[in-house]
């Protein structure tokens, strides 16, 4: 159980400004209208948990050649800034990963 606990909250990334994010990653089917599967995408769940006992919390989407898949409705306008450096962290985190 605790190894689950372990591998559950490993998963965090550093931003440069110095915020700290939870993240987990799962598999996410993108269908139609018609319900049918059109492509499978890495779901990507980010968790911030602030100072002041707010949360900030967002997915983001990533498909297997690496291009990051925005849904419009979920992009707002103040936290813009924000998905663009978790982006771009993440890139960099699996780079580095590759190169070692």
């Amino acid at each position: 159980m605790r190894d689950a606990l372990t591998n559950l909250f490993s998963s965090q990334i550093i931003l440069e400004d110095n915020s700290l994010f939870y993240y987990s990653i799962k598999p996410y089917e993108l269908t139609n209208a018609l319900g049918n599967i059109i492509a499978v995408l890495q779901e990507y769940n980010f968790t911030k948990k602030d100072d002041n006992n707010g949360k900030f919390s967002c997915k983001l989407y990533k498909t297997k050649e690496g291009n990051w898949y925005d849904f419009e409705d979920a992009k707002i306008g103040s936290e813009k800034g924000i998905l663009r450096m978790l982006k771009f962290a993440i890139d960099a985190k699996e780079y580095n990963t590759t190169l070692e």
